[in-house]
């Protein structure tokens, strides 16, 4: 008959003492007991062993809790002896046995614990309380130090409980806490698992909904780990647990938007929400909506007047706002606060090239460069140089040095070489933007040849050789790069691309397709549906594309991208041209200086016939994209429509030109034949008009 006793044996918490009167109780009740067993003892024999045996087990339970209270090692001994008395008396108690393991743990006497517990499965190896304790013994021992989990003990807590599944497998919670066991251990792939079946059996478990969140939100499954989320929060209200959670998420899905309406909700809730606040603010600002995020700045900055971040913060906001006097104010007063901040100098830099001054900024970045180059550099340093020198490197690209471009990426290559193949593509897309494809596709060619295994040079190449129009080869040598490795849906959206160039539609929409079955996030779905919109564009296919960006646009109503993407293709065709403005103007709200949105909705007007709106926007469009045959093209038509003829063919004339000059690949074949055709039909009528001239003169004479 299993020993009687109403103390709790799944777990070892810490307990309070009790107060005096408790003990008391506790004092008069061991006498009784031990009358009674002294009685029992002398009358009945078994029962009499059983009082000496709830003796000494509730003597032994007193001194339990004096050494949980005291934390002195005699109470545990005391506790220890009563309880081996009392199991003495009645040696087949699993109760009392269950609590010298409770008392060993406890003490960190994790050896006589577990030396108890595996006698006790050794003679009942389906003992569910068992196994589930001492499982939990070792799940602590393996976390409790600071230093990091103890491998060997939390695989030995994942036996227990994987023996606690098998025996009792339909359990939600024992599946959760061997889910949460299997994350420690670094094993997602299973804790996924089990935790998607504990949800499974039981729906109504939030802190394995939140988990399996969490554990999502690491494996970058995005989407799922949104949906849950956003349950989560829907079902239990303003938890502040989950609600920053998903405010997470959605920061890292870019979802800015969404994620400050999160902070908002959170900050509303009142109490200390200073983080919040600062989070609401950021992710107003990343979602351009600068008037709110400027207003939470600047009260923010009025309750901190030292700290710095905050005016620095709004001269960003001012910087892109176009502000640009207010823009340096507010900087000035970040660098009064922080006289040496190098985020103070990285701003003025951003501000410089905001305004288009970007000689400046590129002497700006050079000089903080120098003041801050060191012999060695901290890995932090080393992170921010190769920001600055990649910056740099950009800068001096859009500037047309392409000489100096090229070195300064290869200089980053050299501070950190771990990316060196990242830089020596840098250096490949200097010579591309600079139209020298013949050079670009030679130092492709030679940092094949020195990292020979490294897929992202391999498809620059394959980038390369295909806007050379050397298809074939570009082919083989993406497929080669690919040959035998698992394919990433970067890798297979680079290939679709390479076939896409090579008018190869079909297996650019097979690789397509399988980035598609490999997309677990919002971030990889948008990308996947992007490039199959740009595929249907490109092969003539418009409905499919109209219907796939749409798709996107469900996924991410601000993707500024997709927005012109599908407004240009509307103008373009001179359909649907109220909604193509409206996709535009949504755009450029997003972006307000992007040169292609500009262009695109300069294309609009031109299809609305609203020719200075459309003359207005593509200029603007033109300061950017000076070298753009597409922009020269759109500008020449609006000022053929205006009458302006000369105007028209020297648009024109530089928009063939700079055809010419692409890679081609990308040439426009029909669009050339059209420029072609307009500029000789815009010459012969300038030469009827001219000989016209001549004539009435003559006439007059």
């Amino acid at each position: 008959m299993p020993f009687p006793c109403s103390a709790h044996a799944a777990g070892f918490r810490r307990q309070a003492l009790p107060g005096t009167r408790h003990i008391a109780v506790w004092l008069l009740l061991l006498s009784l007991l031990a009358a009674t067993g002294l009685s029992a003892a002398e009358g009945e024999g078994e029962d009499g062993v059983r009082s000496e045996a709830y003796y000494h087990f509730a003597l032994g339970h007193l001194y339990h809790q004096f050494a949980q209270q005291y934390m002195r090692s005699e109470y545990v001994d005391r506790a220890a002896d009563e309880y081996a008395a009392a199991l003495r008396s009645d040696p087949g108690s699993l109760v009392i046995r269950i609590e010298m393991i409770n008392l060993y743990a406890g003490a960190n006497r994790l050896d006589k614990a577990v030396e108890l517990a595996e006698q006790i499965i050794a003679e009942a190896p389906d003992n569910l309380e068992v196994h589930k304790l001492l499982g939990s013994i070792y799940r602590s021992y393996a976390t409790r130090n600071r230093q990091g989990v103890n491998a060997e003990l939390l695989g030995k807590a994942i036996e227990q409980f994987e023996r606690v599944v098998e025996i009792d497998p339909d359990n939600a919670e024992h599946h959760a806490d061997l889910g949460l066991l299997y994350r420690s251990a670094q094993n997602p792939e299973k804790a996924e698992k089990l935790l998607k079946r504990a949800l499974e059996l039981d729906a109504t478990l939030t802190d394995a909904k939140g988990s399996l969140a969490y554990l999502l939100l690491e494996r970058r499954k995005f989407r799922e780990a949104i949906e849950m989320l956003e349950g989560i929060v829907e079902g239990s209200g303003a938890d502040r647990r989950y609600l920053n959670a998903l405010a997470d998420a959605y920061e890292q899905t870019g979802r800015h938007r969404d994620a400050a309406k999160v902070y908002e909700s959170i900050v509303s809730g009142g109490g200390n929400a200073l983080q919040a606040r600062r989070r609401l603010a950021e992710n107003l600002f990343l979602s351009n909506q600068f008037a709110r995020a400027l207003r939470h700045y600047q009260e923010l900055a009025s309750e901190d007047g030292e700290n710095a971040d905050y005016p620095l913060r709004i001269a960003l906001i001012h910087g892109e706002r176009g502000e640009y006097e207010k823009a340096w104010a507010s900087l000035e007063i970040a660098r009064r606060l922080d006289p040496e901040s190098l985020d103070v100098r990285w701003a003025a830099i951003g501000i410089l090239e905001a305004e288009g001054r970007l000689d400046e900024a590129a002497k700006g970045t050079s000089q903080l460069l120098e003041s801050t180059r060191k012999a060695e550099y901290t890995p932090n340093e080393r992170r921010r140089r190769t920001a600055l020198l990649e910056r740099l490197g950009v800068l001096q690209r859009e500037l047309g040095s392409s000489v100096e471009a090229a070195r300064t990426f290869r200089e980053i290559g050299e501070l950190n070489p771990t990316i060196k193949p990242r830089m020596l593509v840098q250096v490949v897309e200097t010579w591309r933007h600079a139209r020298d494809f013949a050079r670009a596709e030679r130092e492709a060619r030679e940092s094949v040849e020195e990292f020979g295994d490294d897929r992202l040079l391999a498809n620059v190449l394959a980038s390369v050789l295909a806007d050379r129009g050397k298809t074939k080869e570009a082919i083989r040598v993406i497929e080669r790069a690919s040959k035998g490795v698992d394919s990433g849906i970067e890798e297979l959206l680079a290939m679709a691309r390479i076939y896409e160039k090579g008018r190869q539609f079909d297996k650019a929409e097979e690789r397509i397709g399988a980035a598609d079955r490999l997309a677990d996030s919002d971030e990889a779905r948008i990308a996947v549906l992007f490039a199959y919109g740009s595929l249907y564009e490109r092969s003539k296919r418009h409905d499919k594309s109209e219907a796939r960006f749409r798709e996107l646009l469900k996924i991410d109503p601000d993707n500024a991208s997709a927005l012109n993407y599908l407004g240009y293709m509307f103008a373009d065709r001179g359909v649907h041209l109220e909604e193509a403005h409206d996709l535009i103007q949504r755009a450029l709200d997003l972006e307000p200086d992007n040169g292609a949105y500009l262009d695109s909705l300069g294309w609009v007007y031109y299809r609305q016939d609203k020719l200075d709106l459309a003359a207005k926007y593509l200029q603007r469009s033109l300061k950017q994209y000076e070298d753009d045959p597409v922009v020269h093209t759109h500008l020449g038509d609006v000022y053929y429509k205006q009458g302006r003829v000369a105007e028209a063919k020297e648009h024109w004339s530089r928009g063939l030109k700079e055809w010419n000059r692409s890679a081609p690949a990308d040439r426009d074949a029909e669009e050339v034949e059209n420029l072609r055709r307009k500029l000789s039909e815009l010459e012969l009528s300038m030469a009827e008009d001219s000989d016209r001239k001549k004539k009435d003169t003559v006439k007059r004479r």
